[in-house]
């Protein structure tokens, strides 16, 4: 039964390292995006 919590709990502390990790990331800036698909589009429709 000891061995059953401890499972659990390392899993569960694993799980929010994690999430704490992932949060702390930089998410991209939508405006960023916006022009790097405007470029993208452009390319596409120049290139013959």
């Amino acid at each position: 039964m000891k061995s059953l919590l401890l499972i659990i709990g390392g899993v569960c502390g694993a799980v929010a390292a994690f999430m704490v990790i992932e949060s702390r990331r930089k998410q991209p800036v939508v405006e960023d995006l916006a022009h790097k698909l405007e470029a993208a589009w452009a390319d596409h429709h120049t290139v013959v």
